[in-house]
């Protein structure tokens, strides 16, 4: 009945039902008339209060319960936005002084009984990245990895679409590590896949695929990411 009402009101199909609807469109736009003097300092109370919650929630309930789950876990961790989502209880989470971690998720395959995910000091992992580890990923010290990224030492699934049907999963000769220098930057929506070993100090450009290693001191770009210059220590 209430639909048939909301029905007829969308079609304005009397007078009543005119006022109706016009009333309505009225309460959906209606906006109060803006007082600088009152609601910029309202605004701005809104926003310190905000991260006065936010804070609170940081040290007190994100870090310590993030880092009761991490096997090591080193000074300054920050958490920005949230708890990560992890995924399989058997991983294994090292991680140095003053790691930041976005919002991510990180997940263990079940091929090992103990993957292991290693992320070195000052290094930080951007909101929306998925880190999926089946043996072993290790991101080194100062590594910038930024929004949306992939990185998987495994491909999860079998190439084989037989054994995909069958529902059969990866053995352990599918699986390789990821091995990420010290000092990589790799930008937003880049994908590292399995068997990857990214030098010191290279940079992977934005919406790369990482299928081969990459040389040290150098930037790579595409898909598959391939050099695009090298010795940036000298530019």
């Amino acid at each position: 009945m209430l639909n048939g009402l909301i029905l007829k009101i969308k079609r304005k199909e009397n007078t009543l039902y005119v006022l109706l609807y016009k009333l309505g469109k009225f309460i959906l736009t209606f906006n109060l008339p803006l007082v600088r003097i009152i609601h910029l300092p309202l605004y701005h109370l809104s926003n310190f209060i905000r991260i006065i919650v936010r804070r609170i929630i940081h040290v007190f309930w994100s870090i310590p319960l993030f880092k009761a789950r991490c096997s090591i876990a080193g000074k300054n961790l920050k958490l920005p936005n949230g708890i990560p989502l992890i995924i399989g209880s058997h991983l294994t989470i090292n991680l140095g002084d003053n790691v930041t971690i976005g919002r991510s998720t990180i997940g263990a395959n079940k091929i090992f009984d103990s993957p292991i995910l290693t992320i070195g000091n000052n290094s930080s992992i951007g909101y929306g990245t998925l880190i999926s580890v089946a043996k072993e990923i290790n991101i080194g010290n100062n590594c910038l990895i930024a929004t949306n990224c992939i990185i998987m030492d495994s491909d999860d699934h079998p190439i084989n679409p037989k054994k995909r049907k069958a529902g059969e999963g990866i053995t352990k000769e599918d699986v390789k590590p990821v091995n990420i220098g010290n000092n990589v930057w790799v930008g937003s929506y880049c994908t590292i896949l399995k068997g990857v070993t990214i030098g010191d100090n290279s940079i992977i450009s934005a919406h790369s695929v990482v299928t081969r290693d990459v040389m040290a001191n150098s930037i790579y770009a595409g898909n598959p990411a391939r050099p695009t210059l090298r010795d940036i220590d000298k530019v």
